[in-house]
This record gives C-alpha cells, structure tokens and sequence, in this order.
C-alpha cells in the first residue's frame, strides 16, 4: 500500500468498495458508488491500483526515482477521487487507497470483508458486450460479496422511477439474488420485478429434472404439454417468490413476468433503463465449480444498466 486519505483502513463489512483507475471509463463507477454509499449510509473505500511494468516512465528522472514517482501520482488520484466523494458522504465515510499490484487481485482480495464491490465498465450493449474488461469480469467472478457492474457512460440508480429486475428460478444463488434485489429495492424505495425466463426444448433436455416437477413422478414426454404444462409452472413458482418478497418487504411494489427466451438475453433486455439489474452468479444448470455461470456471464455483457451479481 503507497498511501491513502481519508479515515484509517479496517475491515468493515459494511463498507463499499469501488475499483477506481483515474480515467474517464472508471468515472460512472465512482459516482455510482457514492450514491449507493449515500442511499444505504455506507462507508466507501476507493481503490486505485498500479503495476511499474505497465506505467510509463514519469519525465527526466533516475530510474530509482520512478518508483517514487510512480507512487505519489497514484495518490493523487485517490486524492481527487476522494475529494469529489467528501463533498456527497464526508470525510468520516470515505477511504482512499493506492495499491502496487493488479486491480483485479486487490479487489477481489477487497471483497473479503465488504458490503459490495464495483467495478466500470467501456462496453455498453450487445455491440460492445465484449469490451467488458478482464478486471470487471474476472472480479465479477471471484469476489467473495456482491459484485456491480456498472456499464456505459450514464450512471442510472434504483429509486421511484428505476425499478430493480430481478432473474429467477429455483436455485440457491437465484434465492440470494432474490433477497438481495428486495433489500435494494427497499432502501431505495423503487419497484422490484422479477424475470423467469424458460426454453422449454432447451430445458427438458438439459434439466430433465423437471420433468418429474411438471408432470408428477411417473410421466410420459409430450413436448406441447410439457412446454404447457412447464410455462404454467414457472408462472406459479415465481408468483410464489413475488408472494414471498410482499410478506418480507411489505413496502416494496413487487411485479413478474414468463418469457420464453433465453435467460440472460432476457434478463439484460428487460432490465433496459432499469435502476440495477440482480442475477445470481449460478442458475439451475450451473455446478459446484461454476464461478460464473452463463446467464450472468450473458447479463453482464449485454445489460445497459448495472449488473450486480450475487452468490
């Protein structure tokens, strides 16, 4: 660690922590981040990091000065990142720190003991789905907390008018996911809808599972029942979940909606122009050694809005 401002480091599980690069991509991240620090009164860390091999050499000095250099301009990042989250939380609530070492790697360590991770993003939408970054991506997958995605240049929130959406099915990351949206959704007084998405082709062959589900322990495979028979089913298990968040979070406006379609096109399409969009980092179909599994993997490369992935 080069340096911080702001109140002393500790492990805090309370606290939000935003991956900060002083460019212009990682600023929605930052803003986003203070404002969910804001609304949850939260403490924030700020996080700069820095590798020697990949910064240019900083004017005319000897080389064992470099380091030095290199070390100080870091810290002014923070500085000024910092100085712009002060004015919004205070200075008891925010935290700089620079950090020699991958971004990735510190802020998954980071994740260890916090709240949320957040981290921005370059791509925005289907076209440029694939210039979400390997940082994004790789702590998306390996943090230890929730972790947010906040994709393109506009920072949306959740609040009256950006509702929470929400993806889910019966498995157990889905149930966290679920849980997380509801807390959101409560603290920032927004709405909160709830996406099933079914492939009934897809989803015999791949979950033949359900067939039991759907028809009862002993069935025969009619694929225009079970397609019925399954859709019918996802209808009532996700009115069950909707039921299940009014009864937690009697004042949250809770919707859902069935589509047929693929899950995370699905998820990311509905979650246009939403406050926050929340998956779990495994569905039904993922396994035990899934860090990422393909519906979040598809949300978080196509979304508009942010992503948060919850395991």
């Amino acid at each position: 660690m080069s340096g911080h401002t702001g109140s002393a480091e500790a492990p805090d599980s309370r606290r939000i922590v935003v991956g900060y690069s002083g460019t212009e991509g990682s600023d929605p991240a930052l803003e986003w981040a203070i404002e969910a620090a804001r609304r949850e009164d939260r403490p924030l860390t700020i996080l700069h990091c820095y590798d020697l091999a990949h910064v240019p050499v900083l004017g005319p000095s000897p080389p064992d000065r470099q380091s030095e250099l290199i070390a100080n301009a870091a810290d002014e990042v923070v500085a000024a990142a910092v100085e712009r989250a002060v004015v919004v939380l205070g200075h008891e609530a925010v935290t700089g720190v620079s950090v020699l070492g991958g971004a990735a790697g510190e802020l998954v360590a980071a994740s260890e003991a916090a709240h949320l991770v957040v981290t921005g993003s370059h791509g925005r939408g289907r076209l440029l789905g694939g210039l979400l970054g390997s940082t994004s991506y790789n702590v998306t997958a390996h943090a230890r907390c929730p972790a947010v995605v906040v994709r393109g240049e506009a920072s949306l929130h959740p609040d009256a008018a950006h509702r929470v959406v929400v993806g889910v099915d019966e498995s157990e990351a889905a149930l966290h996911a679920l849980d997380r949206a509801a807390d959101v959704a409560a603290s920032a007084g927004a709405p909160l809808h709830l996406v099933r998405a079914i492939h009934p082709s897809v989803d015999l062959h791949t979950q033949p599972e359900l067939g039991p589900m759907v028809y009862g322990e002993t069935y025969a495979i009619d694929h225009a029942r079970f397609a019925d028979e399954l859709r019918r089913y996802a209808d009532d298990a996700t009115r069950e979940l909707a039921e299940r968040v009014r009864q937690q979070q009697p004042g949250v406006r809770v919707s859902f909606e069935v589509l047929e379609d693929s899950p995370g096109l699905a998820i990311a399409r509905v979650g246009e122009g939403a406050g926050l969009i929340v998956v779990g980092s495994r569905g039904r179909g993922g396994f035990a050694g899934m860090l990422l599994g393909s519906v979040s993997h598809t949300v978080i490369h196509h979304a508009t809005s942010p992503v948060m992935v919850v395991r």
